[in-house]
């Protein structure tokens, strides 16, 4: 189920519960895809963030959810900077802090951190969201001035 909030003083939010089913990313990306472009956005920020989308999920998916889970994606955005927030209720499993590549597993958070302005990992007692950040339209500065 998806909710859209209209803009308030700039801000946008939408958000949709999906269930931890490998199939359940590309049907994510499909509707972060499909919410941008009613907010008017295209391009490479938005293939970044539809990267970024996917690595988050698979994520939540694959190492903090159980098949059947809810995980909770949320986008929030205001005059082209755009958040996008991963839930899952698994706050005791978190990345390493030494990120190691084997095979193709380990590459997705330092793409993130790559692409992203910034990101962070918040955790409660009975759930965490990793979170990044991305401008949808070039913001005339360098990511350090614009964060």
């Amino acid at each position: 189920m998806a909710t859209v909030s209209q803009p308030r003083q700039g801000l946008r939010k939408w958000e949709m519960t999906f269930t931890a089913w490998p199939a359940s990313v590309g049907l994510a990306r499909r509707q972060v895809r499909s919410q941008v472009a009613r907010w008017g956005w295209t391009g490479s920020h938005v293939d970044d963030l539809l990267i970024i989308v996917s690595e988050l999920l698979t994520n939540a998916i694959r190492h903090a959810s159980s098949p059947g889970d809810d995980v909770r994606l949320r986008l929030q955005e205001i005059d082209g900077d755009c958040r996008v927030e991963v839930d899952d209720f698994r706050p005791d499993l978190l990345p390493p802090k030494q990120l190691v590549v084997r095979g193709e597993s380990g590459r997705g958070l330092p793409l993130v951190k790559r692409l992203a302005l910034d990101m962070d990992i918040v955790t409660t007692k009975r759930s965490k969201t990793v979170w990044a950040r991305v401008l949808l339209r070039d913001s005339g500065k360098c990511p350090e001035e614009a964060a």
